[in-house]
């Protein structure tokens, strides 16, 4: 969520041509229909052991000797990033307030994220 909130808040700031590689790369096919259901059930995993690979996906949960969960390389920031956005399309609020919004305020109401295809 932090990850999707500042990657939005950059693109407010230097437009969506500026987006970051791990957000331009991630088709929503692969978002949709690949990531999603695996952070999806995840939701409520602890630990940093147990996180990274969700955030940063296999590769780097390799290089960590952590357990790789089948997920590309910054595959949580894609997703954190393309939910951030649902939230600002969903609520009508700025990126400014998003950032000032409580976590389990935004988790209810991208519920239906999670159920996009």
């Amino acid at each position: 969520m932090s990850e999707g909130l500042a990657e939005n808040f950059a693109t407010s700031l230097y437009g969506e041509e500026n987006v970051g590689p791990w957000v331009s790369k991630t088709d929503m096919e692969t978002l949709n229909g690949y990531i999603k259901p695996i952070i999806r059930e995840s939701l409520d995993e602890q630990g940093l052991d147990n996180l990274t690979a969700y955030l940063y996906g296999d590769e780097m949960e390799k290089m960590q000797n952590y357990f790789p969960v089948g997920l590309p390389y910054c595959a949580g920031y894609a997703c954190g990033y393309h939910m951030i956005k649902y939230y600002l399309q969903k609520t009508g609020k700025s990126i400014i307030r998003a950032t000032l919004t409580p976590a389990d305020e935004i988790q209810k109401e991208v519920k239906g994220f999670w159920n996009e295809v």
